[in-house]
């Protein structure tokens, strides 16, 4: 076993065991929250002219670990059952446009009860931390902020080491590149971090990096990004700019940014959104540019609806423009 290996399953086990005997007081589902979750989601791609399916449905859990001094740390569990129905392309999960698998999304312990001046020690399935998405969770909505595109993975195995201080709050990670599997593959792994401030106030300003190699491919990105509210508006950013080393093309410069406008209902049931986002890489001809425009309207605590249309603005030296609707329901129970 790798030295670093041993080192992280060594920190788990220690992990699990300090959680365990602590004395918890209640039966295990005190401070539980667990919620049935089950969506469909419609994909009309314009470019591929293929209509497709996901449905979903799994159970999302929450449990804090209690003593008598206090909360000592907490859980979150996530299994799903998916089905695609004639999805191009095929996502990494699956084998075929109309396999099913069961996924783990987020399936984590994070331990809170070190000292003030020691960070919190996270161990498990997590999304990464980087960028808008460190603090606006998307998993299992139709608004993204591409973690998978521009870092090659949203959700990784390993350990993170993470903190709310006075002013500031950070995170800083390092998993094992294997995505869905807890071990490196072929040498893979990554390296990332956002360090921030309050992600609670109306002004919100973090830096990331990221260092990595996930499917054969090195990945460099360092990144801003930035939230401003005012009333129930909302106008949040980011940008990354790094480089990639595939292994047959050498290395190329790469640039992501997005612009995203935002207004919510003050009773929160309908949020609106657009988002302009720019790719560009230096073996491309052309930047792409894409104009994303959607909406959220909860019914009530358990029935969502959501909708968002993709059209690529510019055109493409090859290929067609990127164009994608997309129409989801969610219950959640």
């Amino acid at each position: 076993m790798k030295p670093w290996l041993y080192i992280c399953s060594l920190l788990f086990i220690s992990f699990a065991l300090a959680l365990v005997s602590q004395p918890c007081y209640g039966n295990f589902g005190k401070n539980l929250r667990w919620s049935i979750d089950g969506s469909a989601r419609l994909n009309d791609n314009q470019a591929l002219d293929n209509t497709s399916a996901i449905y979903a449905l799994g159970i999302d859990t929450h449990k804090v670990f209690t003593h008598s001094t206090g909360d000592i740390g907490y859980g979150v569990g996530q299994v799903y059952f998916t089905k695609l129905a004639n999805h191009i392309p095929v996502p990494f999960l699956f084998s075929s446009k109309d396999d099913s698998e069961f996924i783990i999304r987020e399936a984590h312990l994070n331990y809170t009860a070190g000292p003030n001046w020691l960070p919190n020690v996270r161990v498990g399935h997590f999304t990464l931390p980087f960028g808008l998405e460190e603090s606006i969770d998307t998993n299992g909505r139709l608004l993204d902020y591409y973690h998978g595109k521009n870092l090659g993975t949203k959700l990784d195995w390993g350990l993170s080491f993470n903190k709310v201080l006075r002013q500031i709050e950070y995170n800083f990670s390092y998993t094992l590149g294997g995505k869905d599997q807890a071990k490196s593959l072929a040498g893979s792994y990554a390296l990332t971090g956002r360090i921030g401030s309050l992600s609670h106030l109306d002004f919100v300003l973090g830096l990331s990096f990221f260092d990595g190699k996930i499917d054969e491919v090195s990945r460099k990105r360092l990144a801003i990004d930035w939230q401003y509210y005012w009333g129930t508006w909302g106008i949040l950013g980011e940008l990354a700019l790094g480089e990639d080393n595939k292994q047959h093309q050498g290395r190329q410069k790469e640039k992501y940014s997005l612009v995203e406008l935002n207004k919510t209902s003050i009773n929160e049931q309908l949020k609106l959104y657009s988002q302009f986002i720019i790719r560009a890489r230096t073996d491309h001809a052309s930047t792409d540019k894409l104009v994303n425009i959607g909406f959220s309207y909860q019914f009530n605590n358990q029935l969502e609806l959501s909708m968002s249309g993709v059209k690529q603005i510019n055109s493409p030296v090859s290929g067609q423009k990127q164009q994608l609707a997309r129409v989801q329901i969610r219950v959640r129970y």
